[in-house]
C-alpha cells in the first residue's frame, strides 16, 4: 500500500508541476528517489577532508518522531527512513544557559557558535556580546554560504546561523540583517514578509544586488539569467506542509548546484514542520514533516556520491510536544502530550570524514558546533 500511495503521490507532483508550465526534470526527476542499496553505498563510501559542510535541522524533531514516522506515515521509502540507515549517530542535549528547556534562539546559537546563551538571544552570549557564527567563519574561510528554511526568514534557527540580536522578537531587525549579510543562497517562505520590513539600505541591496525568485515556479527562469552564479540568489519556496513534500529537497538541489566553489561551502537547511505542528497539536503533520526532512537528506546524499569532500550532520534544536511511544493500539494523535518544547535529548546523525565522533555518544549541542567549526576552518 505504501509503495502504491508513494507512486500516486509522485505522479500527482510531477503532473502538478507540469501543469504549472515547469520543464520536467530541471530540479529533479520527479520524486526524490533512492534505493536502500544506493543509500547504504553512499553512506559507507570513502570520504575525503571536508570542504563542504552541510547541517540539516529538524526543528522540534525528537527521537520518537523518527520512530513513529518510519512505522506509521505513508511516503516513507519501502526500506524505511534513509535517516535510519546512517551508522554514525548519537544523542545531543539541548538546554540553554538560563533554562533546562531551550527555545530555538538559544539552541540555534549553540549549534552555530558552540556557546550556550539565554533563551531569546540570537548570536549573542549571556552578556549580550556578539558570538562569531558559522556563516561568518565560513566567509572568512572563503566559502560560499547557503541558508534554507521553509519558515520565515526572521525565524530563530536561520538567523542564529548568520546574524546577531538581543531578541528573537526583533523580527524586522533580523530580516534586515539577513539581507545585508548577503548569503550566496538564501531561501525562505513569504516574499512580502521579507520585503515589507526592509529599511532603505536593505531594500536597495534587495532590489539591485539579489537575484530574486518570488516563488518556486519562477526559480528556473530566474536562475537562467545568472548561469555563472555571480549574484546572491534569494528564492521563495513553499512553506512547511501537513503532507510529505519534495519542495525542500528540490530547493536543496538548486542550492547545491549554485554553491559549488573551489573553496567549498557552508549550507544550513531547516525543516520546521516538526516544530510547528507540534505546537499545533497536529501529530500527522509533525510525522509527515519527518518524511520531508528525510527526502532532503536524500538530495544531499546524492550530492555526496560525487562530492566526497562533504560532511553532513542532521540534528534538531530541541524536542517539541513530549511525543511518547504507543502502548497497544493507541491513536497517534494521543501520543503528542504537550504543545511546548521539552528537555528530551535529540538525535544526531552524521556522514563524512571524521563523523564517527558522534557514533554511540551523547554530546551537547555546542559539541556539534565545535566539530563543524573545525571542519569549516580546515582544522
Amino acid at each position: 500500500m505504501k509503495k502504491i500511495l508513494a507512486l500516486l503521490l509522485s505522479l500527482f507532483l510531477v503532473l502538478g508541476f507540469s501543469a504549472c508550465g515547469e520543464p520536467k526534470g530541471w530540479y529533479t526527476e520527479g520524486e526524490i528517489k533512492i534505493t536502500e542499496r544506493q543509500a547504504e553505498k553512499i553512506i559507507d563510501g570513502e570520504f575525503t577532508e571536508p570542504e563542504n559542510i552541510i547541517v540539516i535541522i529538524g526543528d522540534g524533531m525528537g527521537p520518537n518522531d523518527i520512530t513513529l514516522a518510519e512505522k506509521n506515515v505513508e511516503g516513507v521509502y519501502d526500506f524505511g527512513l534513509v535517516l535510519n540507515k546512517i551508522k554514525n549517530h548519537g544523542l545531543a542535549t539541548t538546554h540553554s544557559a538560563d533554562n533546562e528547556i531551550t527555545d530555538s534562539a538559544a539552541s540555534g546559537t549553540a549549534l552555530s557558535t558552540g556557546v550556550k546563551t539565554n533563551n531569546g538571544y540570537i548570536g549573542k552570549d549571556t552578556e549580550g556580546n556578539d558570538l562569531k557564527n558559522m556563516a561568518e567563519i565560513a566567509r572568512e574561510a572563503g566559502k560560499k554560504i547557503g541558508i534554507i528554511t521553509d519558515e520565515d526568514l526572521s525565524g530563530a534557527t536561520p538567523t542564529a546561523f548568520v546574524v546577531h540580536n538581543i531578541s528573537r522578537s526583533n523580527t524586522a531587525e533580523l530580516v534586515n540583517s539577513m539581507i545585508k549579510f548577503k548569503p550566496d543562497v538564501l531561501m525562505c517562505k513569504d516574499y512580502m514578509g521579507v520585503y515589507a520590513p526592509l529599511d532603505s539600505e536593505a531594500r536597495k541591496i534587495f532590489d539591485s544586488e539579489y537575484l530574486v525568485a518570488k516563488d518556486f515556479k519562477r526559480f528556473k527562469e530566474t536562475l537562467d539569467t545568472d548561469p555563472d552564479s555571480e549574484k546572491p540568489f534569494l528564492g521563495f519556496l513553499e512553506g512547511f506542509s501537513t503532507m510529505p513534500s519534495n519542495n525542500l529537497a528540490q530547493c536543496t538541489e538548486v542550492a547545491l548546484k549554485r554553491l559549488k566553489n573551489d573553496n567549498g561551502f557552508f549550507l544550513m537547511i531547516e525543516s520546521s514542520g516538526t516544530d510547528k505542528f507540534g505546537h499545533k497539536n497536529n501529530m500527522s503533520g509533525k510525522l509527515n514533516s519527518v518524511v520531508t526532512l528525510d527526502r532532503t537528506i536524500v538530495a544531499v546524499l546524492k550530492f555526496m556520491k560525487n562530492n566526497p569532500e562533504t560532511i553532513l550532520v542532521i540534528t534538531s534544536d530541541h524536542e517539541t510536544g513530549g511525543v511518547r511511544l504507543p502502548e497497544g493500539d493507541e491513536d497517534l494523535k494521543d501520543l503528542l502530550t504537550l504543545t511546548e518544547h521539552t528537555a528530551t535529548p535529540v538525535r544526531v546523525f552524521a556522514v563524512g570524514k571524521g563523523t564517527e565522533y558522534f557514533s554511540g555518544k551523547t554530546v551537547d549541542n555546542t559539541d556539534i558546533a565545535k566539530f563543524l567549526i573545525k571542519a569549516i576552518k580546515g582544522e
